[in-house]
């Protein structure tokens, strides 16, 4: 299977993304800022740096810690209100997807084809279960198993407490994709995992048994060459109450009943960062990196962002209900949510931000792919 990771449009196939050259950001274009918000620093550390583009190593909160892991193997727990270092363990193996945690549970995956339990308490290894390819997003944890994707189109359930595998659900992938994938997720109610494939298709499996519930389609190839029928549903899908929103590369965005997968809308739009939802506004960035804000009751438009065309956009976040994208250029940019008007713009790091920012309890983090991760404040919040 031929997997490849583009850059921009898509349009430059990169085949060594771990290169510094790859990491380093482009220079920021002079983009007007008409607003007063002021975000402030909190904190700076260097956590330890990615090996490629398509790794989804991103910062997770948990039990009042934060969880962050390196492409070198080291996976450490951080005091979100100072970034002072809890515990802190060396794996000795490269890390490319995750972490995912929750009170009591850390787990990551490698390039190896391995999903690491560890310990949220200490950094203790629980257990190392071997999926059939790389991992590259984090995984999903439900109250008895653990899902994860593999690189080659597979999911994987498995048992919570001892890394024992409950289910494999196996989807065949086109020729040629992106490299990367959309994480799975289990919604509150726990009975399901969804899941977005290469073909353009979202997907609901039983927890339990890991049968299809039900299947929708996002996006339909079109084109003559197997480049133009690239159709990936690489953006983690999102979940809120009784609907789910996704969207494709080259394809579509698209809102899915989420108890029978049925279409309610769909637009023409081509995307594969994060979504997020501002109050009545859904958040999606597109491959053009132009920010759209879509009513999620229909997806029509309610504005559009271009002063950051040509730039390559993180996935969406909200923070202090002002919508948020980090950028190629190394800086995240706020924006206010009523008219996407461009609030301000902070530089984190002179490499790339390609993981969406994490915002827990009003303090924003911003991984870079360099490894420098920095929390954020707004004044009041």
């Amino acid at each position: 299977m031929a997997r490849l990771f583009t850059l921009l449009a898509l349009g430059v196939v990169l085949a060594g993304c771990g290169s510094p050259d790859a990491f380093e950001a482009e220079p920021a274009a002079a983009v007007e800022v008409v607003g007063e918000l002021q975000p402030q620093r909190a904190w700076s550390r260097d956590v330890g740096a990615a090996a490629g583009l398509q790794d989804r190593l991103t910062p997770a909160y948990a039990g009042g810690r934060l969880f962050v892991a390196s492409a070198g193997g080291r996976v450490m727990a951080l005091d979100p209100e100072t970034g002072r270092i809890l515990w802190s363990r060396e794996l000795g193996r490269p890390l490319s997807g995750g972490p995912a945690a929750d009170e009591e549970l850390v787990v990551i995956g490698s390039r190896k084809g391995r999903v690491i339990a560890l310990s949220a308490e200490d950094g203790s290894t629980r257990w190392i279960s071997a999926v059939t390819s790389e991992v590259l997003a984090p995984a999903a944890l439900g109250s008895d198993t653990v899902v994860a994707r593999s690189n080659d189109g597979r999911v994987f359930a498995l048992e919570r407490d001892s890394g024992e595998r409950r289910w494999i659900y196996d989807r065949n992938v086109p020729t040629l994709s992106i490299r990367g994938y959309g994480a799975p997720v289990i919604p509150s109610d726990g009975g399901r995992v969804i899941v977005g494939f290469d073909n353009g298709r979202l997907t609901a499996l039983s927890q339990d048994e890991g049968s299809p519930l039900w299947d929708a389609s996002v996006a339909v190839p079109r084109g003559e060459t197997d480049l133009d029928r690239m159709i990936d549903l690489d953006a983690d899908p999102l979940v809120r109450r009784d609907a789910v929103f996704a969207v494709a590369y080259q394809g579509r965005v698209a809102g899915v009943a989420l108890e029978n997968g049925q279409v309610a809308w769909a637009r023409e739009l081509s995307g594969y960062a994060g979504l997020a939802l501002a109050g009545r506004r859904l958040l999606v960035p597109d491959t053009d990196g132009r920010i759209w804000a879509l009513d999620p009751s229909n997806g029509a438009s309610l504005w559009r962002q271009d002063a950051l065309e040509g730039q390559v956009l993180s996935g969406a976040a909200v923070h202090g209900g002002h919508p948020v994208v980090g950028g190629s250029d190394g800086y995240l940019t706020w924006l206010e949510p009523n008219d996407g008007g461009i609030l301000a713009r902070r530089r984190v790091d002179d490499t790339r931000l390609t993981v969406a920012p994490l915002v827990v309890d009003g303090r924003l983090y911003a991984l870079s792919t360099g490894g420098v991760l920095q929390a954020w404040t707004l004044p009041g919040e």
